[in-house]
């Protein structure tokens, strides 16, 4: 007879067919399901123990009672996500105790609850087993599940999906990710399966219609992940909840996934129209495909304007290298969907502002840290920082006083033109090139040694004027003749903190005089949430969209448009859409700035297209005048005078004109500049 197994069950279907499996074979079992998590009522017909998931020591203590020699923990789990967490499910008994104190904040990530949990089974003299031991079946094979298999376009998403899961999967932030069209669209979260495709449902119904199918669900496990404890799993309640938000498919790996009822979920793929495929997945992480094949550049970028401008440069020197490249780095889910593998979220980088960096400077320091030894580790062919100085320029000043011999590119020029002229000397020390935006900025970092380029403004190679005003519209059931406001609140957390009330207060004072008003808010996926949650209260019906397709449709729909102060304002230029900037920093960045900045400043504009003019082509409301009333008042002449919305429209031609003058688009010669500087480090690197 075979010694007992225990079964440590979380919720979903999975413990029961494990418990019939067990009962299939003769096996006995002892159960203990998790108070809160597991089904409710008996398992199988068996009643188990019910304990809290804050009671290991007391579930391992029983399983060792009732002669259990093997266990195996199966269902899903809701992990503590904090102390808040971990205090809230208890832990009263030493086993809980001794992973906070013994294992720190490993306990808190994905996987490391998972092995402190296995810890601290095989020291009660268990052997941890995974569920595929007791029940082969259960493991995904390769091929497809039903009819229908991935036709060629999904099949690049399912490539695009694999290395964006893996790249959360290596910070330990999930297993899964959607792709829709080459764009990684959703990741998976602390939430879920189920929420990650409930956000890219919503996005997609907004992006072709409700009726129409498209994306792919990706699953794989994380790269050292504890497999006997937490395998990617689908079943039946996939297959429903990727048919209502309207995939084409899903893939999991092969080998290294569950699929619950393999039969009943390919009759239920059919009947749902999906793609159900298992594949194989390399055991290389994302950043290492291709190893052998071409230079490995390390990116850094720390915003979502970063992220876009560095997934085009991944994008650039693929085509460049005919493929031959590889990356590592830091970045968000555009670049993850060219196939970096982040070292860790780049929201985490997303702040700004001396009362938001402040207590979060111990967090960012150890990210630096990290960093240089990641990079060290690596020894990359070239590492490019985009953006983001306060991050990026503390990593590279500490690779350069290593001596750590690779060169070090910058792209994105610190505004030495607009204050700290002496800043150009500084970089000079620790760069090796720098890549700018802006035709007038070089001239500032030459005169102090430093190699620098012109590369053109990426914006202007995204496709902001080519925008379907008119689809736009008839998707969002907007009139054709209602006036629509375009709002964009920022990408930083502290930006829509400030801005979003003012903004708010604007449309109620605009909606009395402009009947029928209506607003579209563009945001981006570290914010999303907050803008949610915000614009639910505003005084006129309020359409929130996603992805920059959609984002550039808005653009062309709207009449006028409300916007932070950033990148976006060239994009609305592009977009012919007249604007008013606007911006807030909290009280202790204000006061910096007054005494400090407007005593050095060297422009009067806030905006690219206004400095590019070296006029205000582009009303600018900041700080003290950023009120609802002045907000109002200037937006409310662009929705109603055509003369001003033209006047603004053709003021703002030439300094648009200015910003492509490279022959180029701005991402090859980007990509040119960085394979160029490798080239010459190559060549001047002494013979071994």
């Amino acid at each position: 007879m075979a010694s007992k197994l225990g079964i440590v069950a979380g919720g979903g279907a999975l413990p029961a067919r494990l418990v019939e499996a067990c009962r299939a074979k003769g096996w006995p079992v002892a159960l203990v399901a998790i108070e809160g998590q597991a089904e409710p009522g008996p398992i199988a017909g068996i009643n188990p123990v019910r304990l809290p998931l804050g009671s290991p020591g007391r579930a391992l203590r029983y399983a060792r009672s009732e002669g259990v020699e093997r266990v195996v923990f199966v269902g899903a789990l809701r992990r503590p996500r904090g102390l808040r967490d971990l205090l809230a499910i208890g832990f009263p008994d030493w086993v809980a105790w001794s992973f906070i104190f013994g294992r720190r904040g490993a306990i808190l990530r994905d996987d490391g609850f998972l092995r402190a949990v296995a810890h601290a089974a095989e020291k009660f003299g268990l052997e941890v087993v995974g569920v595929e031991t007791i029940d082969p079946s259960l493991l995904a094979a390769e091929g497809r599940y039903g009819r229908l298999a991935p036709d060629a376009e999904s099949a690049r998403d399912i490539e695009i999906g694999i290395a964006a899961a893996q790249s959360i999967g290596r910070v330990d932030r999930g297993q899964g990710a959607i792709v829709h069209r080459g764009q990684v669209i959703a990741t998976e979260r602390a939430d879920g399966t189920d929420a990650m495709i409930a956000r890219a449902g919503a996005l997609l119904a907004r992006l072709r219609g409700a009726d129409a199918k498209g994306g792919v669900l990706v699953k794989v496990k994380k790269p050292g992940q504890e497999a006997r404890m937490d395998l990617p799993t689908i079943g039946l309640r996939t297959i429903e909840r990727a048919r209502a938000a309207g995939l084409a498919g899903i893939a999991v790996e092969a080998g290294a996934a569950l699929v619950l009822d393999r039969d009943a979920l390919a009759r239920a793929a059919d009947a749902a129209g999906l793609f159900v495929v298992g594949v194989k997945v390399p055991e290389s992480s994302a950043e290492t495909r291709g190893a052998g094949q071409g230079p490995l550049i390390y990116l850094m970028a720390g915003e979502p304007s970063g992220d876009a401008l560095g997934a085009r440069l991944m994008a650039a020197l693929k085509r460049e290298t005919n493929g031959a490249v590889r990356f590592a780095g830091i970045g968000g889910e555009r670049m993850i969907g060219e196939g970096l593998a982040s070292d860790f979220p780049m929201a985490e980088l997303s702040i700004m502002g001396l009362a938001e960096v402040l207590p979060k400077a111990p967090q960012i320091l150890r990210r630096v840290r990290e960093t240089v030894a990641r990079i060290r580790d690596l020894e990359p062919d070239a590492v490019v920082s985009i953006d983001a100085t306060g991050f990026c320029f503390r990593v590279e000043k500490r690779l350069k006083a290593a001596r750590a011999g690779i060169p070090l590119i910058h792209y994105v020029a610190p505004m030495v033109w607009a204050w700290r002229p002496w800043k150009a000397k500084l970089v000079a020390k620790f760069l090796d090139r720098l890549l700018v935006l802006l035709p007038f900025e070089p001239p500032y970092f030459e005169k102090e040694g430093l190699a620098t380029s012109f590369v053109g403004h990426p914006v202007i190679e995204e496709g902001a004027d080519k925008g379907d005003g008119k689809g736009f519209r008839a998707r969002h059931g907007i009139p054709e003749d209602a006036p629509l406001l375009a709002v964009l609140p920022g990408s930083r957390h502290g930006e829509v903190k400030r801005l979003l009330p003012v903004f708010g207060a604007s449309l109620g004072l605009l909606a009395a005089r402009f009947p029928g008003l209506r607003a579209v808010v563009a945001t981006v996926e570290t914010v999303a949430d907050e803008v949610a949650a915000a614009i639910r209260s505003w005084p006129v019906p309020t359409t929130l969209v996603r992805g920059t397709a959609e984002k550039f449709d808005a653009f062309a729909a709207a009449n006028a448009a409300l916007a932070a102060s950033g990148t976006v304002s060239i994009e609305l230029a592009l977009a012919r859409c007249p604007m008013t900037i606007a911006y807030k920093v909290s009280p202790a960045t204000a006061w910096l700035l007054r005494h400090y900045y407007f005593r050095h400043r060297r422009v009067n504009y806030a905006s690219i297209v206004n400095i590019l003019a070296d006029r205000p082509a582009i009303p600018e409301l900041l700080q003290d005048d950023c009120r609802s009333d002045r907000l109002a008042e200037t937006v409310g002449r662009f929705l109603s005078d055509e003369a001003a919305r033209r006047a603004q429209i053709e003021g703002a031609a030439p300094a648009l004109a200015s910003l492509g003058a490279v022959g180029v688009a701005p991402s090859i010669a980007a990509a040119r500049a960085v394979l160029e500087t490798i080239a010459h480090k190559t060549k001047a690197a002494p013979a071994s």
